[in-house]
């Protein structure tokens, strides 16, 4: 299932010409704690984007609020540019200004309209932290990306998540089962759940260190759709 997170991190029009213009952003921002809708809380790992942009670089675009229909730049086609830096994610795209949906873009980005960031992907790894008086944190070790997108909310919320994948996960790491975890996931009762029983003493579980990087199988190319010939 693919997901989406949203960041903060501003859009902005970088360069303007009588039929383009350039817009750059942040898809990501590393080591950035946020909730995830209440249920756990998250965090992009520096690792996250090193195998995606290496493996599948020439499958990446830039979209109007991750709608594949309304492709603003490719990487294959050199009208967009996603890459990793210290701070996280960044990417460019070069609209067409002939285009209606670069058109419509450049001018919400140009008046402060739209004013954020998302990311579009698949989880490959993920490592969970417990803590004392807190929600688990996750973190995202190792992603598939599909897309960045310049889009109208902040405040980073998840916009879509991948309870079942979440929920494995974590099992795996607290030795809970995946079915109580994902209903705990949904209901926002995690700690409930994983919280060490006070008549035993026993832990529901701790969580190892996250896989080595390199364990994780090569990425699929994604398919051409009639979005990439738009």
């Amino acid at each position: 299932m693919k997901e989406t997170r949203i960041f903060a991190a501003p859009v902005e029009v970088r360069a303007e010409s009588s039929d383009g213009a350039t817009i750059t952003g942040y898809g990501a921002v590393f080591d950035v704690q946020y909730d995830v809708a209440g249920m756990f809380t998250e965090q992009v790992g520096r690792s996250a984007f090193v195998k995606t942009i290496k493996e599948r670089y020439d499958d990446l675009a830039v979209v109007s609020y991750h709608d594949a229909d309304r492709v603003l730049g490719t990487t294959s086609s050199g009208t967009a540019r996603i890459w990793v830096d210290e701070r996280g994610l960044p990417y460019e795209a070069n609209l067409d200004l002939e285009d209606p949906d670069g058109l419509s873009m450049y001018r919400k980005v140009k008046t402060g309209k739209v004013r954020q960031s998302s990311f579009s992907f698949e989880v490959i790894r993920d490592s969970w932290e417990e803590r004392d008086g807190a929600p688990p944190l996750r973190t995202l070790d190792e992603v598939r990306l599909w897309e960045v997108s310049p889009v109208l909310w902040g405040a980073n919320p998840a916009t879509q998540v991948d309870l079942k994948r979440a929920a494995r996960s974590l099992a795996t790491k607290t030795d809970t089962d995946a079915d109580t975890l994902e209903a705990a996931l949904a209901e926002g009762k995690l700690a409930d759940v994983l919280r060490r029983d006070d008549d035993t003493g026993t832990p529901s579980g701790e969580p190892p260190a996250g896989a080595p990087a390199d364990t994780s199988p090569p990425e699929p190319k994604r398919q051409p759709t009639i979005a990439d010939t738009l």
